[in-house]
């Protein structure tokens, strides 16, 4: 076989992979997804379902790919936004290192940046609700019936992901120390799984929530995860606690007689 007629094959392969993706993306916005099957998927894209395991061995593995591909159109989404944004704000260079700041200096500064930032960030995925649902069950559902080589393609690729935005949150947060970056988007990842599962709730909760009463557990899932992005943010930037100042805390709400008091 010519390499340009085994390209072609590969090129097509792609474009029917591509293809069984968006038709089981559209499905899931359609469908709960315990109700979705593989044998909907194959009548949706006119497919012999024995096709579809030729591209992804499971249901899960299929749905850790729609995962892949919508997770990549919102980096890219929220990427131009952080890179407009930082532009607006006349951030140095990324071939310039930018200029050390005091510790004080550096959080007075980040903290300007931080509603703004927190607004790209939870905007950006309170519009995309089908995703934020998917990712609701991410770890407890699509990452427990898949295979080794399936499941590393996709932690590479979000890897990648979250150090290319990592790198532009610091530069749009500045006082945020390098290396960062990353770290703050697995915890915000992790805040929005939460939001989400809590903002979901069966339809008895729901009966329940509705009662005058019960106020304080309805919440307003763009609106919580922007403040709560915003906190996380500004918790990042805020000068750590050092040792003594932690022991100090800790001995500030004890009595002479807990402070003596061994441990055990």
């Amino acid at each position: 076989m010519s390499s340009t007629r085994r390209a072609r094959k590969e090129e097509q392969k792609e474009e029917r992979r591509r293809f069984i993706i968006d038709a089981a993306w559209q499905l899931f916005q359609e469908t709960p997804y315990p109700e979705v099957t593989m044998a909907q998927v194959a009548e949706r894209t006119r497919l012999a379902k024995g096709t579809l395991y030729l591209y992804f061995t499971t249901k899960e593995e299929l749905f850790l790919a729609v995962v892949d591909q919508e997770l990549a159109k919102w980096f890219d989404d929220v990427n131009r936004h952080l890179a407009h944004f930082g532009a607006s704000q006349g951030e140095p260079s990324a071939a310039r290192p930018r200029p050390a700041r005091g510790r004080r200096g550096a959080a007075e500064t980040g903290k300007d940046a931080v509603v703004s930032v927190a607004s790209i960030l939870a905007t950006t995925l309170a519009v995309r609700d089908a995703m934020t649902r998917l990712l609701s069950i991410l770890h407890s559902v699509l990452e427990q019936n898949i295979g080794y080589e399936a499941a590393l393609r996709f932690k590479l690729s979000l890897l990648a992901h979250i150090e290319r935005t990592g790198a532009l949150l610091e530069r749009c947060v500045p006082s945020l120390a390098p290396g960062h970056g990353g770290p703050i988007l697995i915890r915000m990842y992790a805040l929005l799984i939460g939001l989400r599962q809590v903002c979901d709730p069966s339809d008895v909760i729901r009966d329940i929530r509705s009662r005058p009463d019960m106020g304080l557990f309805r919440i307003d899932f763009s609106e919580e995860l922007r403040a709560s992005f915003a906190i996380l943010l500004s918790g990042a930037i805020a000068p750590p606690l050092g040792a003594e100042r932690l022991g100090a805390t800790v001995l500030h709400g004890m009595s002479p007689v807990e402070r003596r008091r061994p441990e055990g």
